[in-house]
């Protein structure tokens, strides 16, 4: 669980409660459902136009590392990897194909085979790298789903707010039902602003930055292998590797 996303989400919605309240307001009489129907899916719909179905998917789906955090361990990634460089250079490369089937990272797993299969390490590498390119594609794509949805929600709102006051409008004979259509009206305009940039912007942001570690992990892998290949000193690489796991910088502090 990521509790800046969650935690900071309650925590500007019971903030705006606060702020209202103490203006003399009801928050109760923020939450429109015709505004939420009129606002929401039809933001989502126009963001789906914009993006690939491929990551239109993805961005549902990835929605569990902006909640939640990726299952990554780097530090114990960079043991394994020194683990088997370690092998591979007493035993020879042939000797870590017995550990291959112990490695949970897919990615891993296939430069590993790739490795003991005999390719060159400059071919190991822009394979690698090819499906890395792929990786950052996918929650690109996936981070700029929401990111449009943040971008679009707020003129939805507009919108919203213009066919409330168009019915209200309607109602001049009769004051109090008006004055009620003109307050409904702009609940459409602030579920636009607030589903903007409280969630719909800042998931598609935290994907992004959350997909970074995903992708650096990977390089970590790749750079891993290489060094592998190329019979570097366990010791060497490690220090090589430890900057991806951010242990670096806090050394270095």
């Amino acid at each position: 669980m990521d509790i800046t996303t969650i935690g900071g989400i309650i925590a500007a919605l019971v903030l705006f409660a606060i702020g209202d309240i103490l203006e003399g307001g009801n928050p109760a009489g923020l939450i429109h459902i015709s505004s939420i129907i009129i606002v929401v899916p039809t933001t989502l719909s126009a963001a789906a136009v914009a993006t690939k179905q491929k990551y239109v998917v993805a961005a549902y789906k990835e929605l569990k590392i902006v909640f939640g955090n990726p299952q990554l361990n780097p530090e114990e990634t960079l043991d394994q990897i020194i683990k088997i460089a370690e092998k591979a250079r007493k035993e020879g490369i042939l000797s870590i194909e017995a550990e291959i089937g112990n490695i949970d990272d897919p990615f891993f797993r296939r430069g590993l085979q790739m490795l003991v299969d005999g390719l060159e390490p400059e071919v190991i590498r822009e394979r690698m790298e090819l499906e890395i390119a792929e990786i950052e594609e996918y929650y690109e794509g996936a981070a700029k789903y929401w990111i449009t949805a943040g971008e679009t929600t707020p003129v939805f709102g507009l919108v919203g707010a213009v066919m409330g006051l168009i019915l209200a409008l309607k109602r001049l004979e009769n004051p109090v039902e008006m004055a009620e259509g003109i307050a409904g009206a702009f609940t459409a305009t602030v579920t636009g602003i607030v589903s903007s940039y409280l969630l719909f912007g800042p998931f598609g942001h935290k994907m992004k930055a959350k997909a970074k570690d995903i992708i650096k992990t990977r390089e970590m892998i790749l750079e891993g292998i290489i060094g592998i290949a190329l019979a570097k000193n366990p010791k060497m690489l490690r220090e090589q590797l430890l900057i991806y796991t951010g242990k670096s910088e806090e050394q270095g502090k």
